[in-house]
């Protein structure tokens, strides 16, 4: 009996790793997925705002609705490909002299 829990230890381990990278890889496409929906949609109310002259409604959907969705898959693509982008601590020492 403790063969076969030896022999199925390891199974269990590299299935349950393999499960992690699908469960990680589709969350993150279905993030981009409905990010780039939502800059898409938002971007076609722009365009329909933009061909009837109304620059005002235009430029408040670009900054309310697009820019921001853009910025948040920009910071979450950059987060799950472990990016540093913006330095966590300041050297000070490299700041003075």
């Amino acid at each position: 009996m403790s063969e076969l829990r030896n022999a199925v230890d390891p199974v269990r381990s590299t299935v349950s790793t393999a499960t992690d990278h699908v469960v990680r890889a589709a969350r993150t496409l279905s993030a981009g997925v409905g990010l780039a929906g939502w800059v898409l949609f938002w971007s076609r109310v722009v365009e329909a705002h933009y061909s009837q002259g109304d620059l005002v409604s235009a430029a408040f959907t670009t900054t309310v609705f697009v820019l921001p969705a853009i910025g948040a898959l920009l910071w979450y693509v950059a987060r799950s490909l472990d990016v540093d982008a913006i330095p966590t601590r300041v050297d000070v020492n490299a700041i003075g002299s």
